[in-house]
């Protein structure tokens, strides 16, 4: 873990160079990146009746496509959220369920 926190930092700072750079030429162009993944993050809230406080859903990740690609289940607690990944059964039904309810339109 610790290598990781020290590649962060690595990061941090020419990323935090990069910047400087931009405000300094607003032409500048931070050509670093090596690919870039579109991942869209739903929010489904499921209809529960509780007086607790506790909300609970499911988060659905989207392709670029509109595909499903992965989805959670969460419940929020006050402050607190908590955050269960599905068995690829589970995955399955919420794909079958949702799989044709969202349009993205990615220009």
């Amino acid at each position: 873990m610790t290598e990781y926190k020290d590649k962060l930092e690595e990061r941090m700072i020419e990323l935090t160079e990069a910047l400087q750079r931009k405000l300094i030429d607003p032409d500048y162009s931070y050509n670093e990146v090596k690919a870039v993944d579109m991942v869209i993050k739903f929010e489904i809230y499921l209809n529960d009746n509780s007086d607790d406080g506790t909300v609970d859903g499911l988060y659905l990740y989207l392709d670029e496509n509109g595909v499903i690609i992965d989805a959670e289940y969460f419940v929020k607690d006050d402050d607190e959220v908590t955050i269960m990944s599905f068995t690829d059964d589970q995955l399955e039904i919420v794909i079958g369920l949702f799989r044709n309810v969202f349009t993205i339109n990615v220009e």
